[in-house]
């Protein structure tokens, strides 16, 4: 296989692969320069964000608003083109500035409406690079990955858990039709990684406060608590594989060391995952989808490494739960692996991109 590449776009990550080789995720934050191209990420992820330049945000959630997004500057950008351009960095970035050896695939939130697709689509026809990339929901190529490695079941319907920074995608696909969707994805918000970060922080600080003088009144406890939000994040990841974690703590009026562990994590994301769970087998029941019917769930996204969501669905559902080494590059994989195999093999895309019912 050539070097197909795969850029996946979610509002809290975009990633880029080198299927079989190379990988890099970067926040969505797009720097734009007058004298250079623009730049995707923030600058502990991006060392050639080496100078000041017009930062825009918030522009993943904003792809499909007719109304752009107002610059610093007070120059306006909609968020498509905005998308675009991210997407095109993120290109270079992992192919180093060199032009793509081989296809190139995009993928998109399988929960968007057909208006925020076509947005990308139009916006990515303006970029030479991309102009002939496939378009993908993410749910599609996520499944298109998880065939590659380690393999779903050939019949039955298999349940895709997307576990991502804002949101929980659930998907219900045909094995035997290919892995077609059966129905419009659905979106459940309680259970994301960005709600688990937020929860982490305030047990910390709550357990900080019980045990000392703890100012957040003051505006100098911004920064700290943004520091000790990003060290609970490395602790949710860390507890993945490890049963204790351990972060500096730097408030004022207290600074040192907070221990946590996996139990307390298991605490923090029992709660909304009970309610991720709930939602699925209403899913399954509202499709006429049959215990005897269900052959897989499949996790992907970077919650799927957190141990109890694999433990809960599997006690839960009775099925065996697959994912990949690095579920939260499956999208980008697959996005990949989609333009290799060309335009005729692209069977699960076609239903896809139907309106998403969701849930709050």
């Amino acid at each position: 296989m050539s070097d197909v590449i795969g850029l996946s776009i979610g509002a809290s990550a975009l990633a880029a692969v080198v299927v079989g080789r190379t990988a890099l995720r970067r926040t969505p934050v797009l720097t734009l320069f007058g004298h250079r191209p623009p730049e995707v990420g923030v600058p502990t992820e991006n060392p050639r964000l080496d100078e000041p330049g017009l930062i825009l945000t918030g522009f993943v959630d904003r792809v499909g608003d007719p109304i752009g997004i107002l610059a610093a500057d007070g120059s306006s950008h909609r968020g498509a083109t905005l998308a675009a351009d991210a997407l095109r960095a993120l290109l270079h970035a992992v192919t180093r500035g060199r032009p793509p050896a081989g296809p190139v695939g995009v993928t998109y939130p399988a929960h968007w409406p057909p208006a925020a697709v076509e947005a990308l689509r139009g916006a990515l026809a303006e970029v030479p690079e991309l102009q002939d990339a496939p378009l993908t929901p993410d749910a599609s190529a996520a499944l298109t990955a998880l065939q590659d490695e380690p393999g779903l079941p050939t019949r039955g319907v298999v349940a895709l858990c997307d576990v991502g920074g804002t949101g929980t995608s659930l998907t219900l696909a045909d094995a035997a039709d290919g892995y077609r969707p059966i129905a419009p994805t659905v979106r459940h918000t309680d259970l994301s990684g960005d709600s688990i970060d937020q929860a982490l922080l305030t047990h910390v600080i709550g357990g900080l406060g019980a045990a000392g003088a703890v100012d957040l009144t003051g505006t100098s406890a911004i920064g700290s608590l943004t520091r000790l939000r990003a060290q609970c994040r490395a602790a949710k990841e860390q507890l993945s594989t490890a049963t204790v974690a351990t972060l500096t703590a730097d408030l004022p009026g207290h600074r040192g060391e907070v221990r946590l562990t996996r139990t307390e994590l298991d605490e923090i994301v029992r709660e909304p995952l009970a309610g991720a769970v709930a939602v699925l087998q209403e899913m399954l029941q509202r499709n006429g989808v049959r215990h005897s019917d269900l052959a897989a769930v499949a996790t992907v996204g970077g919650g799927a490494r957190i141990p109890i969501v694999t433990t809960t669905l599997s006690e839960h559902f009775r099925v065996p739960v697959v994912t990949l080494p690095q579920p939260e590059l499956a999208a980008a994989i697959g996005g990949g692996l989609t333009a290799a195999r060309g335009p005729d093999d692209d069977h699960t895309a076609l239903a896809a991109a139907a309106p998403a019912a969701g849930t709050a």
